[in-house]
């Protein structure tokens, strides 16, 4: 009978134990997380995420970065290659959130230094022009909500070390990687021709790891991801705002890091012959 009772209170107290952990979760790891991108160092993998777990950990990682990184600037889609969704395990993209301090303008240097695991991608901003955006049905009427379209590089920061392996929710927990992004200048949406036939080529100065991509990449076409992103808001009850900056996804595959300057340039978005966006890293 002795055995049986105190066998019980390991139990409960086992139990206890495992309750008080699971609430204390997020929280911890939420500051795990904040304290790895201010002091640029590696974040562990996180074991026993889910979906749920992830979007409370980045919600909190973004609110703390916040008081130092500025208000919210605009949101932007991970993965939107349907390849790498399906290796991660996961049939939508991902999302995260930008903060004002986060974009920069045209050229851009950025510190080396600065960062944990950077890496980056030529990408796409639009700016929503205003609130019609909540209620647009077809792609014309999405398109009308936006004002402008600027060439963008994206410098992520995968903090996790890349000996082990990436899940989605590790990603997300970490505000998908969000960190800089340098926007080139904007091209008014009036100006823009075929928006799905716009071309990009990213490389080194030194011609080394030469990228290229189309805009079609982008979920078949960029304003499937406008309208990912708006739905994907709404439902969490955050509808579009004037001014908000939305990313549309990698055109290319990720390049490397490394001291020079890196240039992005896009053909086919306006009658220029080209536009450019550069940042050098040093």
């Amino acid at each position: 009978m002795k055995f049986k009772f105190t066998f019980l209170i390991f139990v409960v107290a086992a139990i206890a134990i495992f309750f008080m952990r699971q609430e204390n979760f997020v929280p911890r790891i939420s500051l795990d997380i904040y304290n790895n991108f201010i002091n640029k160092t590696e974040a562990d993998a996180i074991a026993g995420l889910t979906p749920e777990t992830a979007l409370a950990i980045q919600k909190r990682v973004v609110y703390a970065l916040s008081e130092n990184w500025s208000g919210i600037a605009g949101y932007k889609a991970a993965l939107t290659n349907p390849d790498i969704q399906q290796k991660m395990g996961i049939n939508e993209p991902l999302l995260g959130i930008f903060l004002k301090n986060m974009l920069l303008e045209n050229p851009a240097e950025i510190n080396i230094s600065s960062t944990v695991l950077p890496f980056a991608e030529a990408d796409l901003l639009v700016r929503v022009k205003d609130a019609s955006i909540n209620e647009a049905k077809t792609d014309e009427e999405l398109l009308a909500a936006i004002d402008q379209v600027i060439p963008f590089i994206e410098i992520p920061d995968r903090l996790y070390s890349t000996e082990k392996p990436l899940t989605a929710d590790m990603l997300t927990a970490i505000n998908t990687g969000a960190r800089y992004g340098v926007m080139g200048t904007a091209i008014a949406m009036e100006d823009i021709g075929n928006f799905n036939a716009c071309q990009v080529g990213i490389v080194y100065d030194d011609r080394s790891h030469l990228k290229t991509g189309t805009c079609a990449s982008l979920m078949g076409k960029p304003v499937n991801v406008i309208r990912w992103l708006r739905d994907k808001l709404l439902a969490m009850n955050y509808p579009l705002k004037p001014g908000a900056f939305l990313s549309l996804g990698s055109l290319t595959s990720p390049i490397p890091v490394k001291k020079g300057r890196l240039t992005a340039v896009y053909n086919g978005l306006s009658s220029q012959q080209a536009v450019t966006v550069s940042v050098t890293f040093k």
